[in-house]
């Protein structure tokens, strides 16, 4: 295999571990009416769906919007997909219902056909189109079926899980018929949102097309905590009418139970399978819990952190410490975790008959360096010794001297460290020395 193979060692082993988290989860998926009419994107879409489902994901799609289904609607100004259209007339009715058949096999034939002449060839993939929504506000609440939806339309939980369980792939249109006879066309983000929460998903996936935010941070960093997106949305231009809806949908979904919420523009073929199979992701994050996380180590870390340190030691930046010392030192690391992934760790020693605490044993994951992981493990250790009351801070280093000056560093002499450590002082290593001033 040569250097220029698409094969990435480092890349195919955080795919095998969002693999094995993904396993067994339900997403609940919206796809855009745009992209569902668009067919050379919606064949690299079905192509990662394909490739998710028989990865072990129970996929959930909710096709377009309802009025994106109806011919008349599509064409009347007055109509929007975020609105729900009550239909009465009994033509039209049957003309829509029609339409949404032949949605739902169009995208049964797109599974079929996108899978030929790929790995995938011959994987047997089922579709289950069918009434999981109604809209009858007299309907027996006491049955198992939720009624999340502001138009009291519900969605049959139980029927959704069984075509599941079965292994299939459902597909939803966004339309729900009344005992009356009426029919409601549903907007396709919002029903996406409140399938998610019915069925307890893991995530919630809009697949948009031309989703902008014009967002400042780069790749692995358009992430929001719920706060952040409310604000975001706020501070958003009265032309990003499109990006505020879809962003407030997002934050419903996370202020409910619905752990994350991607926002995923299908432009760049592979982005969703980027987004939900690497660390870094390809897309905009809502989500509901601490997306990065700073917390102490436990003993359930020593293998992550052996993984973090082992290249740094080999090179001399890190002093060798085995297993049995890094067990005993466990309780003063602090790491920085995604998704069950060590980013960064760090150490603090403390010297209290000094009052000067040490930084120790700082290391970033490869992949991560010069994005500010490094930076943010040190304010949380200044500000951990801080807290405990301790005024300087030193750190010893043999190549990232440059590093913890242009952090507020000054270079010191041996006589400035604690006795304890001028005794343990290595002269081999060379090490310089820096200190600050802390309050």
């Amino acid at each position: 295999m040569t250097s220029t193979s698409l094969f990435q060692t480092g890349s195919f082993r955080q795919a095998a571990h969002y693999i094995h988290t993904h396993r067994g989860k339900t997403f609940v998926v919206y796809i855009n009416s745009r992209v569902l009419l668009a067919d050379t994107r919606l064949t690299a879409l079905i192509r990662d769906l394909a490739l998710m489902h028989t990865l072990g994901a129970k996929l959930v799609l909710v096709l377009g919007d309802g009025a994106s289904i109806s011919r008349e609607t599509v064409a009347s100004e007055q109509s929007a997909p975020h609105h729900t259209l009550h239909v009465t007339d009994h033509d039209a009715i049957g003309e829509i219902k029609n339409t949404a058949s032949d949605m739902c096999e169009n995208v049964k034939a797109f599974f079929s056909a996108s899978l030929a002449n790929t790995p995938l060839a011959g994987a047997r993939l089922d579709v289950a189109c069918g009434d999981f929504l109604q809209a009858d506000p007299d309907a027996d609440k006491q049955s198992q079926v939720d009624y999340p939806h502001r138009d009291n339309c519900s969605i049959n939980q139980t029927a959704l899980q069984q075509q599941l369980d079965k292994g299939n792939i459902v597909a939803i249109t966004p339309m729900a018929s009344s005992t009356a006879g009426s029919l409601l066309l549903l907007p396709g983000a919002e029903l996406a949102m409140h399938t998610a929460c019915v069925m307890h998903s893991e995530k919630l996936i809009l697949v948009l097309d031309q989703f902008k935010l014009h967002s400042q941070k780069t790749q692995g960093e358009d992430h929001y905590s719920i706060e952040e997106a409310r604000e975001l949305v706020e501070n958003l231009p009265e032309h990003k009418q499109d990006a505020k809806r879809y962003l407030s949908v997002a934050i419903q979904a996370c202020s409910k139970n619905v752990k994350n919420a991607h926002l995923v523009d299908i432009e760049k073929p592979g982005t969703l399978l980027e987004e939900l199979y690497s660390l870094d992701g390809a897309a905009t994050l809502v989500t509901a819990q601490a997306y990065e996380e700073i917390r102490p180590a436990t003993l359930d870390d020593l293998d992550g952190i052996a993984e973090l340190i082992q290249p740094f030691m080999e090179k001399g930046i890190l002093v060798a410490r085995s297993r049995a010392q890094l067990e005993l030192e466990i309780d003063r690391f602090d790491v920085i975790e995604r998704d069950g992934v060590l980013l960064t760790c760090g150490v603090l020693h403390t010297f209290p008959e000094e009052n000067v605490a040490e930084v120790g044993c700082l290391a970033v994951h490869p992949e991560f360096q010069s994005i500010g992981r490094g930076s943010k493990m040190l304010m949380h250790l200044e500000k951990k010794a801080c807290e405990a009351g301790f005024s300087k801070l030193f750190v010893l280093t043999t190549q990232t001297e440059h590093w913890f000056q242009e952090h507020g560093f000054e270079s010191a002499k041996i006589e400035d460290l604690p006795m304890q450590k001028q005794v343990l002082y290595d002269d081999m290593r060379k090490s310089k020395i820096y200190s600050k001033t802390i309050q």
